[in-house]
């Protein structure tokens, strides 16, 4: 799946491309996916079913 996603860092618009296999041996959801973009990262959560749920700044995800 191609999905447009807003960084939420530089707030570019982006395309990711979402694929089952992100999410296919996982026991517990959502499953945070980190996006490595520019010169910067964030992270997005995907359900079961690959599709996104949440689009977090690092700030939200990773302790100081």
């Amino acid at each position: 799946m191609l999905r447009r996603v807003r960084c939420p860092v530089c707030s570019v618009i982006m395309e990711l491309s979402i694929t089952r296999d992100m999410v296919q041996d996982k026991k517990e959801f959502p499953v945070s996916v980190r996006i490595d973009h520019e010169d910067h990262h964030f992270y997005v959560n995907l359900d079961s079913e690959g599709s996104i749920t949440d689009i977090l700044h690092p700030d939200l995800c990773e302790p100081d």
